[in-house]
Protein backbone atom coordinates (compact mmCIF):
# COMPACT_ATOMS: atom_id res chain seq x y z
CA UNK A 1 0.00 0.00 0.00
CA UNK A 2 1.28 3.20 -0.68
CA UNK A 3 -0.05 6.87 -0.49
CA UNK A 4 1.07 10.36 -0.46
CA UNK A 5 0.34 13.58 0.99
CA UNK A 6 1.29 17.34 0.92
CA UNK A 7 5.07 16.31 2.13
CA UNK A 8 5.52 12.37 3.01
CA UNK A 9 4.93 9.89 0.52
CA UNK A 10 4.52 6.29 2.33
CA UNK A 11 4.12 2.76 1.76
CA UNK A 12 3.17 -0.42 4.33
CA UNK A 13 6.27 -2.26 5.67
CA UNK A 14 4.42 -5.33 7.06
CA UNK A 15 2.88 -3.80 10.18
CA UNK A 16 4.86 -0.81 10.13
CA UNK A 17 4.52 2.06 7.65
CA UNK A 18 7.52 4.27 6.23
CA UNK A 19 6.84 7.66 5.01
CA UNK A 20 9.25 9.83 3.43
CA UNK A 21 9.59 13.22 3.10
CA UNK A 22 9.25 15.33 0.13
CA UNK A 23 7.37 18.22 -1.36
CA UNK A 24 4.82 17.90 -4.08
CA UNK A 25 4.69 21.66 -4.74
CA UNK A 26 7.58 24.49 -6.04
CA UNK A 27 5.89 26.56 -3.02
CA UNK A 28 6.81 24.24 -0.43
CA UNK A 29 10.60 23.58 -1.10
CA UNK A 30 12.10 26.53 0.70
CA UNK A 31 10.26 25.09 3.56
CA UNK A 32 11.63 21.03 3.11
CA UNK A 33 14.67 22.13 2.70
CA UNK A 34 14.80 23.93 5.97
CA UNK A 35 13.62 20.53 7.36
CA UNK A 36 15.86 18.59 5.99
CA UNK A 37 18.58 20.97 7.16
CA UNK A 38 17.74 19.92 10.43
CA UNK A 39 18.96 16.44 9.61
CA UNK A 40 18.49 13.24 12.18
CA UNK A 41 19.55 15.00 15.38
CA UNK A 42 17.25 17.67 14.39
CA UNK A 43 14.25 15.33 13.69
CA UNK A 44 14.91 12.99 16.88
CA UNK A 45 15.52 16.30 19.30
CA UNK A 46 11.94 17.22 17.73
CA UNK A 47 10.20 13.91 18.70
CA UNK A 48 11.54 14.18 22.02
CA UNK A 49 10.57 17.46 22.40
CA UNK A 50 6.84 16.75 21.11
CA UNK A 51 6.87 13.69 23.40
CA UNK A 52 8.10 15.53 26.61
CA UNK A 53 4.91 17.92 26.00
CA UNK A 54 2.32 14.82 26.46
CA UNK A 55 1.89 14.22 22.46
CA UNK A 56 0.77 10.57 21.63
CA UNK A 57 2.80 9.12 18.76
CA UNK A 58 2.76 6.00 16.98
CA UNK A 59 4.39 3.27 18.19
CA UNK A 60 7.87 2.23 17.27
CA UNK A 61 8.51 5.68 15.55
CA UNK A 62 12.14 6.20 14.29
CA UNK A 63 14.46 8.53 12.18
CA UNK A 64 15.48 5.60 9.11
CA UNK A 65 17.27 8.19 6.95
CA UNK A 66 18.17 11.54 5.96
CA UNK A 67 18.56 11.57 2.48
CA UNK A 68 15.66 11.54 2.16
CA UNK A 69 14.04 11.84 5.20
CA UNK A 70 11.86 8.86 6.57
CA UNK A 71 10.60 8.21 9.81
CA UNK A 72 8.61 4.28 10.09
CA UNK A 73 6.32 3.39 12.68
CA UNK A 74 3.77 0.59 13.23
CA UNK A 75 0.78 0.97 11.78
CA UNK A 76 -1.75 2.88 13.75
CA UNK A 77 -5.30 1.33 13.46
CA UNK A 78 -7.82 3.47 14.14
CA UNK A 79 -10.31 6.16 12.05
CA UNK A 80 -8.77 9.32 11.13
CA UNK A 81 -9.92 12.13 13.42
CA UNK A 82 -11.66 13.90 10.38
CA UNK A 83 -14.17 11.35 10.27
CA UNK A 84 -14.96 11.14 13.79
CA UNK A 85 -16.69 14.19 13.75
CA UNK A 86 -19.82 12.77 12.08
CA UNK A 87 -19.76 9.59 13.69
CA UNK A 88 -18.43 10.38 17.27
CA UNK A 89 -18.87 14.21 17.83
CA UNK A 90 -18.32 14.23 21.66
CA UNK A 91 -15.33 12.02 21.23
CA UNK A 92 -14.37 13.86 17.85
CA UNK A 93 -14.22 17.34 20.08
CA UNK A 94 -12.66 15.36 23.70
CA UNK A 95 -9.77 15.00 21.22
CA UNK A 96 -9.24 18.80 19.83
CA UNK A 97 -9.67 19.51 23.21
CA UNK A 98 -6.28 16.92 23.71
CA UNK A 99 -4.75 18.35 20.78
CA UNK A 100 -5.23 22.31 21.96
CA UNK A 101 -3.41 21.30 25.08
CA UNK A 102 -0.27 19.75 22.81
CA UNK A 103 -0.65 23.03 20.87
CA UNK A 104 -0.29 25.11 24.11
CA UNK A 105 2.65 22.73 26.05
CA UNK A 106 4.77 23.34 22.68
CA UNK A 107 4.05 26.67 22.98
CA UNK A 108 7.68 27.82 23.93
CA UNK A 109 9.44 24.82 23.12
CA UNK A 110 11.58 24.56 19.78
CA UNK A 111 8.74 22.41 18.14
CA UNK A 112 5.05 23.01 16.64
CA UNK A 113 2.18 20.56 15.35
CA UNK A 114 1.01 20.37 11.84
CA UNK A 115 -2.91 20.55 13.03
CA UNK A 116 -4.86 19.48 10.37
CA UNK A 117 -6.81 16.92 11.26
CA UNK A 118 -6.07 14.74 8.51
CA UNK A 119 -2.83 14.28 10.66
CA UNK A 120 -4.79 12.66 14.00
CA UNK A 121 -6.14 8.66 14.20
CA UNK A 122 -8.14 7.46 17.26
CA UNK A 123 -6.99 3.99 18.03
CA UNK A 124 -7.50 2.72 21.97
CA UNK A 125 -9.58 5.65 22.70
CA UNK A 126 -6.40 8.14 22.66
CA UNK A 127 -5.90 10.78 20.32
CA UNK A 128 -2.02 9.61 18.07
CA UNK A 129 -0.59 12.05 15.75
CA UNK A 130 0.42 9.92 13.00
CA UNK A 131 2.41 12.62 10.77
CA UNK A 132 5.52 14.03 11.67
CA UNK A 133 7.00 14.95 8.24
CA UNK A 134 7.80 17.89 8.22
CA UNK A 135 9.08 18.64 11.41
CA UNK A 136 8.13 22.26 12.41
CA UNK A 137 11.16 23.35 13.98
CA UNK A 138 10.81 26.94 14.70
CA UNK A 139 14.31 27.96 14.90
CA UNK A 140 14.90 26.80 11.00
CA UNK A 141 12.36 28.19 9.42
CA UNK A 142 13.15 30.28 6.04
CA UNK A 143 12.11 34.17 6.11
CA UNK A 144 8.96 34.34 4.42
CA UNK A 145 9.94 36.02 0.67
CA UNK A 146 5.89 36.29 -0.70
CA UNK A 147 2.62 36.19 0.87
CA UNK A 148 1.69 32.76 0.67
CA UNK A 149 5.37 32.12 2.85
CA UNK A 150 3.65 35.13 5.12
CA UNK A 151 0.81 33.30 5.52
CA UNK A 152 1.87 29.30 5.43
CA UNK A 153 5.29 30.27 8.21
CA UNK A 154 2.44 31.64 10.79
CA UNK A 155 0.19 28.25 9.99
CA UNK A 156 3.35 26.55 11.14
CA UNK A 157 5.33 28.25 13.67
CA UNK A 158 2.43 30.93 15.06
CA UNK A 159 1.14 28.70 18.43
CA UNK A 160 -2.03 31.78 18.41
CA UNK A 161 -2.78 30.92 14.55
CA UNK A 162 -1.82 26.82 15.01
CA UNK A 163 -4.19 26.98 17.54
CA UNK A 164 -7.54 29.05 16.05
CA UNK A 165 -6.08 27.08 13.24
CA UNK A 166 -7.37 23.45 14.80
CA UNK A 167 -10.49 24.85 16.39
CA UNK A 168 -11.65 26.70 12.91
CA UNK A 169 -11.08 23.00 11.32
CA UNK A 170 -12.84 20.99 13.95
CA UNK A 171 -15.67 23.35 13.81
CA UNK A 172 -15.90 23.40 10.29
CA UNK A 173 -15.93 19.55 10.41
CA UNK A 174 -18.63 19.70 12.59
CA UNK A 175 -20.94 21.76 10.69
CA UNK A 176 -20.38 19.33 7.80
CA UNK A 177 -21.75 16.63 10.05
CA UNK A 178 -25.10 15.64 9.66
CA UNK A 179 -25.86 14.33 12.89
CA UNK A 180 -25.82 18.04 14.79
CA UNK A 181 -23.71 19.20 17.50
CA UNK A 182 -25.33 19.39 20.93
CA UNK A 183 -24.21 22.18 22.85
CA UNK A 184 -22.06 21.27 25.37
CA UNK A 185 -19.63 20.07 22.39
CA UNK A 186 -19.83 23.25 20.94
CA UNK A 187 -19.53 25.25 24.52
CA UNK A 188 -16.65 22.91 25.06
CA UNK A 189 -15.25 23.85 21.51
CA UNK A 190 -15.83 27.38 22.36
CA UNK A 191 -13.72 27.31 25.48
CA UNK A 192 -10.60 25.98 23.64
CA UNK A 193 -10.15 29.30 21.90
CA UNK A 194 -7.24 31.44 23.27
CA UNK A 195 -8.04 34.70 23.98
CA UNK A 196 -7.71 37.77 21.85
CA UNK A 197 -4.19 39.37 21.48
CA UNK A 198 -3.55 42.79 23.44
CA UNK A 199 -3.56 45.88 20.60
CA UNK A 200 -5.43 47.53 17.93
CA UNK A 201 -7.04 45.19 15.56
CA UNK A 202 -5.31 47.17 12.67
CA UNK A 203 -1.90 45.79 14.33
CA UNK A 204 -2.56 42.30 13.69
CA UNK A 205 -0.90 40.36 10.66
CA UNK A 206 -3.11 38.39 8.48
CA UNK A 207 -2.76 34.96 8.89
CA UNK A 208 -3.62 36.13 12.72
CA UNK A 209 -6.94 37.72 11.53
CA UNK A 210 -7.92 34.98 8.92
CA UNK A 211 -7.68 31.96 11.17
CA UNK A 212 -9.60 34.02 13.97
CA UNK A 213 -12.61 34.83 12.37
CA UNK A 214 -12.73 31.38 10.74
CA UNK A 215 -12.92 30.31 14.38
CA UNK A 216 -15.51 33.09 14.76
CA UNK A 217 -17.65 32.81 12.10
CA UNK A 218 -17.79 28.77 12.63
CA UNK A 219 -18.87 28.97 16.44
CA UNK A 220 -21.51 31.13 15.43
CA UNK A 221 -22.94 28.88 12.34
CA UNK A 222 -22.83 26.00 15.33
CA UNK A 223 -24.70 28.26 16.92
CA UNK A 224 -27.37 29.09 14.47
CA UNK A 225 -26.49 32.48 14.26
CA UNK A 226 -25.15 32.64 11.25
CA UNK A 227 -25.58 30.45 8.09
CA UNK A 228 -23.38 27.68 7.94
CA UNK A 229 -23.22 29.03 4.51
CA UNK A 230 -21.05 31.73 5.86
CA UNK A 231 -18.87 29.83 7.17
CA UNK A 232 -17.97 27.62 4.48
CA UNK A 233 -17.67 30.39 2.06
CA UNK A 234 -15.23 32.66 4.10
CA UNK A 235 -13.15 29.47 4.54
CA UNK A 236 -12.60 28.92 0.34
CA UNK A 237 -12.06 32.62 0.04
CA UNK A 238 -9.06 32.23 3.15
CA UNK A 239 -8.25 28.69 1.80
CA UNK A 240 -4.11 28.51 2.38
CA UNK A 241 -4.22 26.17 -0.46
CA UNK A 242 -6.11 28.59 -3.11
CA UNK A 243 -3.85 31.35 -2.10
CA UNK A 244 -0.71 29.45 -3.12
CA UNK A 245 -1.62 28.85 -6.46
CA UNK A 246 -2.78 32.78 -6.99
CA UNK A 247 0.23 35.53 -8.80
CA UNK A 248 1.68 37.88 -6.11
CA UNK A 249 -0.19 40.32 -7.39
CA UNK A 250 -3.57 38.35 -6.80
CA UNK A 251 -2.93 37.24 -3.28
CA UNK A 252 -2.75 41.05 -2.66
CA UNK A 253 -6.43 41.42 -4.03
CA UNK A 254 -7.46 38.59 -2.21
CA UNK A 255 -6.17 40.00 1.42
CA UNK A 256 -8.12 43.33 0.73
CA UNK A 257 -11.19 41.33 0.13
CA UNK A 258 -11.04 39.40 3.07
CA UNK A 259 -10.32 42.69 4.90
CA UNK A 260 -13.39 44.22 3.28
CA UNK A 261 -15.33 40.90 3.98
CA UNK A 262 -14.17 41.02 7.67
CA UNK A 263 -15.78 44.56 8.10
CA UNK A 264 -18.84 43.50 6.43
CA UNK A 265 -19.43 41.14 8.80
CA UNK A 266 -18.37 43.17 11.55
CA UNK A 267 -15.76 41.40 12.58
CA UNK A 268 -13.08 43.81 13.39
Amino acid sequence: MTGQGDFAAHRRDGEHVIKVLHAQHSADTRFVAAALGAGKTGMDTYLSTLRAAGVTLPPDLSVVSTEPLAVRHRWVTGPILLDCASAEPTRFVDAIVEIARWVHALGDTDARLDTNLANFCLADGRVVLVDVLPPLIPSVRPEPSNLFEVLFTALCFDTAVIHNALIGYAARALLRSPAGVAARQRNDLAQQVPPEPAGPADGASFPASWFRARVVLALHALAGEVAPEVAHEFFDVTSVRVFRELPEARRVLRIQQVDWTLKELALT
